[in-house]
């Protein structure tokens, strides 16, 4: 869970608290109303938020899951992973 900081606290430190890569949650009147989270985790939650809307890609998931697929052994020397 991401540490919470009231307005005053957040304005105060804002500069070190973008510096510090962690997820932080700002709250006005004890009431959230701002997360902010490192760039790389926000690109993370975009990707996985692509796949799931990916019809095809949630049919190979469960497909996967549910034992219906093999999984191959990635060739991380080829551009392709030799998929």
């Amino acid at each position: 869970m991401p540490v919470t900081y009231n307005m005053k606290e957040a304005q105060a430190g804002l500069p070190a608290l973008c510096r510090s890569g962690k997820r932080f949650v700002i709250a006005n009147r004890n009431r959230p109303v701002v997360v902010a989270l490192p760039l790389e985790d926000f690109e993370a939650l975009l990707e996985t938020m692509d796949v799931l809307a990916d019809p095809a890609a949630m049919k190979a998931l469960k497909a996967a899951r549910d034992g219906k697929t093999g999984y191959r052994d990635l060739n991380l020397t080829d551009a392709n992973f030799g998929l």
